[in-house]
């Protein structure tokens, strides 16, 4: 081989070398940065500077997180005995609760919510979205229940659609409610007309469907023993599968940011799942956090974890790709009545700038100085 063409393929090398370089130093910008133990998190949303956690022990949680390391409670809403979910529209958060149905609290003094009235949705209110005077509760056996909000004191009844078995997952895109239906996966309703909404259409998946999010052509539905489902619903009459990935056993929510599906899996943690090419999906990174990950939100470069025993845990998560850490954490169990703060340590995390190339740099900086010397051999030929 000639010495130029030595070093063009030296070039080439070289290239590759500091591409995956970069690559890796991409997948560290997933980091743990702060927790808060509120007790048991089950359910978290996001709204400004306050994520809204939903806790076994302690109703609602309000936590001031503009400072990620080190969260803190600003208040809280105790007086519900069993709620599961909560949505955020304007001043009013929206939980979801077994006895007293939908709930709604008003929130803009973060330091004493107040609740102003409920509907009792008569089934058992899972999950609930929110759009425009409207609240869509999935109400399990009751189906899909839409309630008129706009009077946050007497929120009304305005329609019902019943499904075949147990609704447990809803999101809401223009005219069209998108369910997940335990049994028989996704079911789209036309809701143009609240006081009747109408089956619009269907795609059955196998295993028990738990959650589903929506973003633009397609729904993607969490799959409690099946991983992640992603339907084409450009055509709602005749949805169409369009892609899977099933290397999540124990799902339990998804939701969309750009080109990365965020799911929880109660037993490994968060699982970021690229689906820019929804016919083939393919895991991005994941995160093992120390609970049970129960529900995630996400707010530009951050993730919320609601992590069972754990409480909210807080992690970068960057351009959607990680890389797999277990941080040290040590703290004392906080109640949103004594407000203390979460003692956090945590193991150094390295970053690109604190740790050298690595094996990717090491090898491209060998590369220049083979073509270096090789050019300096031709000069003296």
């Amino acid at each position: 081989m000639t010495g130029s063409r030595i070093i063009v393929v030296m070039l080439i090398a070289a290239a590759m070398f500091v591409t995956n370089a970069g690559a890796m130093a991409v997948a560290e910008d997933v980091t743990f940065i702060g927790s808060y133990d509120t007790g048991i998190a089950s359910y978290v949303t996001v709204s400004g500077n306050y994520a809204y956690v939903i806790d076994d022990n302690n109703g609602l949680v309000i936590l001031d997180v503009s400072d990620k390391e080190t969260p803190v409670v600003t208040g809280s809403y105790d007086a519900v005995d069993d709620a599961y979910s909560v949505a955020i529209s304007g001043n009013y958060a929206y939980v979801t609760d077994k006895h007293d149905g939908l709930v709604v609290l008003d929130v803009s003094d973060k330091e004493a919510p107040v609740r102003t009235g409920n509907y009792d949705v008569r089934g058992y209110a899972r999950s609930v979205v929110v759009s425009g005077d409207y609240a869509y509760v999935a109400d399990r056996s009751n189906g899909l229940v839409i309630v008129d909000v706009s009077d946050k004191e007497g929120p009304v009844f305005v329609g019902r659609y019943r499904v075949a078995r147990d609704t447990y997952g809803v999101a809401v895109s223009e005219d069209y409610a998108y369910v997940a239906d335990y049994k028989n996966g996704l079911v789209i309703v036309n809701v143009s007309n609240k006081e009747q909404p109408v089956l619009a259409g269907s795609y059955n998946l196998d295993g028990w469907s738990v959650g589903v999010a929506v973003s633009g052509d397609y729904a993607y539905v969490a799959s409690g023993s099946d991983g992640l489902a992603i339907v084409d619903v450009s055509d709602v009459k005749a949805p169409e599968l369009a892609g899977t990935y099933d290397a999540i056993p124990h799902v339990e929510t998804v939701i969309v940011s750009g080109d990365y599906a965020y799911v929880t899996d109660k037993d490994d943690g968060l699982a970021i799942v690229d689906v820019s090419d929804v016919k083939a999906p393919e895991l991005a990174g994941s995160y093992d956090t120390d609970g049970d990950a129960h529900a995630v939100a996400v707010s530009g470069d951050y993730a919320y974890v609601a992590d069972g025993g754990k409480g909210l845990v807080i992690l970068h998560v960057g351009a959607g790709t990680t890389a797999t850490t277990t941080p040290t954490r040590v703290g004392t169990a906080a109640s949103p009545e004594t407000t203390p703060s979460l003692e956090t340590t945590q193991k150094p995390v390295k970053s690109p700038e604190s740790e050298g190339p690595g094996f990717g740099g090491v090898f491209a900086v060998a590369g220049l100085l083979a073509i270096a010397y090789l050019m300096q051999r031709q000069r003296q030929e």
